[in-house]
């Protein structure tokens, strides 16, 4: 029955659009392509199912959720242009045509995407919801069918209103609500009350899904799914994917914390974390190089070239990392290297100088150093914890610590034909080798806690552990001598504007809205940015940044757009529109709607049909399309 209706749309009009063919379907709609019949634009029609849409009062809530959604206007959220309203047969929404496909589309064709790509998309998903937060709209259902990349790298949000409504109505398949169980934040889940967090905690979700192909929580049906999001048991990121990016991973962890206040507060305090990921690496979205629009279109060939880049990247923050005494994130940083290239001879040799043992030209030396490698950045974070949460960016080779740290027991595998690796005698001296602190140094933990595997001559025996409890120093690590680099800081530029909010783009990139806080990361050099939004006339901008400069507060003149205020169609063509008492015409005369010169002054519109007056009074408009909602008569 319900194929035959969709069927029965193909071919036909709805209102004033020609419906051309089903392009996808899922619990709550239908989506068709179609066009506007007198202007020829393509666009979607998401037709809301029959079953849902028969009672009166489901109509009327869907009515407000559409008329709320109309005036997101954001880059990346998918823009609506019509709504059926309440008394139509069909009720619809009719939406921009973007031409690309979902994250779910993406994930079929890629299994999963590398850290930095994701770490992209979930910049623009953080701006959207953090717009939308803004606005007071939570989006309650957000996962790969819901996100579309447009093939020029776009990423659009999708499906507000109708993931609200359905939400909020309480509409059940199976006696549970309709939504995606493996993405429900824990306080959804319990039917709580909601906050942004709770959007959050779905980003979070996604982003680990993008990253390691899998969802991070599991089960054999919904109860237990559910059961796994309120409990938080999931693995880590990194155990799934050693590869990924740690800082993103630590990202990930944070989002999908079971307690709300754990989280990141706001979607802009996370757009702050991913940017901080991508930076530490020197990886700027805003690069050609980098753009999603060459992921979208050549995976693989990107991969690559970002694995290429990587490498020496990664190995040259250990490093640098090493030479300023940051063990933990050289380790970081050696240990994804090692990930993607587990013979790289520089990051084994560097670990080797961590933990004083002979150069190892095995494969299962190889493994050995790296599980000390994982041991250490464990035991790092033990001591971070146990610090009172301590970052492991605070923590400096020579600062003394304020108390013995605790014994943390991290076992070992001893693998055949390798030297055991054993805490030293009770007896036995400790390295001094430590630069001591200053004493304008403020104490911290330090990395001389840390225990010290060495080598034994011992027989190996592959079927016993060895159980490391003892703090011992860790020496310090210089990097070698190399060539000084050219400076390639990047700069950090924001540019704002008095005039009008408006969306900054760098090279097909949006970096961020005029009114955002903070600056962005971009390489230096010569850029041209171009600065376009509905209130305001698109603008170039051309600034020359030096590297490491910060130029966080760019003024930029903008020229505001004339608004339009259109009318309902339920409206008589003939009534007569009035703009702060003047008279401009019919609605037929101005062509459904009321072009105003200066958007930005107070300004009343008032309709007068016969003897009925509804006014509209508005201190600004906002948009260049405004919606009339008329009001009782003064």
């Amino acid at each position: 029955m319900r194929s035959a209706l969709r069927q029965a749309l193909i071919g036909t009009t709805l209102d004033k659009y020609d419906v051309l063919q089903r392009i996808g379907e899922g619990g709550m709609a239908t989506v068709y392509r179609g066009r506007h019949a007198a202007l020829g634009r393509e666009v979607a029609i998401k037709v809301l199912h029959p079953h849902l849409s028969v009672s009166t009062r489901n109509r009327q809530r869907f009515a407000r959720e559409a008329r709320a959604i109309e005036h997101l206007r954001h880059p990346n959220i998918l823009e609506i242009h019509d709504y059926s309203g309440e008394t139509a047969e069909d009720c619809y929404i009719v939406t921009e045509l973007v031409d690309g496909e979902t994250l779910a589309d993406l994930l079929a064709r890629c299994r999963r995407v590398p850290s930095e790509v994701a770490a992209t998309i979930g910049l623009s998903l953080a701006d959207a919801l953090a717009y939308a937060h803004d606005a007071g709209i939570l989006h309650r259902d957000l996962k790969p069918e819901n996100v579309m990349l447009r093939r020029d790298g776009v990423v659009k949000l999708m499906d507000f209103g109708i993931a609200r409504f359905l939400d909020e109505s309480q509409v059940t398949m199976t006696g549970a609500l309709v939504g995606s169980p493996a993405y429900m934040s824990p306080e959804q889940a319990r039917e709580e009350p909601l906050d942004g967090r709770s959007d959050l905690f779905a980003l979070g979700t996604l982003l680990f899904h993008l990253v390691a192909g899998e969802l991070p929580f599991g089960g054999s049906n919904p109860s237990v799914v559910l059961k796994n999001v309120i409990e938080g048991n999931r693995p880590a990121l990194v155990e799934v994917v050693p590869s990924a990016s740690a800082t993103l991973a630590d990202i990930v962890e944070r989002l999908l914390s079971p307690a709300r206040e754990d989280r990141y507060t706001t979607a802009d305090e996370l757009r702050g974390a991913l940017m901080e990921a991508l930076s530490e690496v020197g990886f700027v979205p805003a690069e050609p190089r980098w753009a999603l629009a060459r992921y979208v279109a050549t995976p693989e060939a990107y991969e690559a070239e970002l694995d290429a880049w990587l490498k020496p990247t990664l190995l040259e923050r250990g490093k640098a990392s090493a030479a300023q005494g940051d063990h933990l994130a050289a380790l970081r940083s050696l240990n994804r290297l090692l990930s993607m290239d587990e013979g790289n001879a520089d990051a084994l040799a560097l670990l080797e100088a961590f933990h004083g043992m002979p150069a190892p030209d095995t494969a299962r030396a190889r493994t050995i150093a790296l599980a000390a490698a994982t041991v250490l950045i464990v035991v790092f974070g033990a001591l971070a914890a146990w610090r009172g949460g301590a970052t492991p960016r605070s923590l400096a080779v020579g600062q003394p610590a304020a108390s013995p740290p605790p014994s943390v027991d991290v076992v070992v595998p001893i693998d055949e034909g390798v030297a055991r690796i054993e805490p030293p005698a009770a007896d036995e001296a400790q390295p001094t080798d430590v630069v001591p602190a200053t004493a304008a140094t403020p104490p911290s933990p330090s990395a001389s806690d840390l225990p010290v595997p060495r080598a034994t001559s011992q027989a190996p025996d592959p079927d016993r552990a060895v159980l490391v409890s003892r703090p011992m120093p860790v020496a310090s690590v210089v990097a070698p001598d190399a060539a000084p680099a050219p400076d390639a800081r990047p700069a950090c530029v924001a540019l704002r504007s008095l005039d009008a909010p408006a969306e900054v783009w760098l090279d097909g990139v949006r970096l961020r809205s005029t009114r955002d806080p903070g600056c962005t990361q971009v390489p230096p050099g010569a850029h041209t940015f171009l600065l376009r939004g509905p209130m305001v006339a698109e603008k170039r901008v051309t600034l020359t940044l030096a590297p490491g400069e910060v130029r966080d507060h760019e003024q930029v003149a903008l020229e505001r757009l004339p608004a339009r205020m259109r009318f309902p169609s339920d409206l008589r063509s003939s009534c007569v529109v009035l703009l702060d008492n003047a008279t401009k015409g019919t609605i037929a005369d101005l062509g459904g709607a009321l072009t105003i010169e200066h958007p930005e002054h107070p300004h009343t519109i008032a309709v007068r049909c016969g003897d009925d007056v509804s006014v509209q009074s508005v201190r600004s408009l906002d948009y260049p399309d405004n919606l009339f909602a008329p009001g009782p008569r003064p």
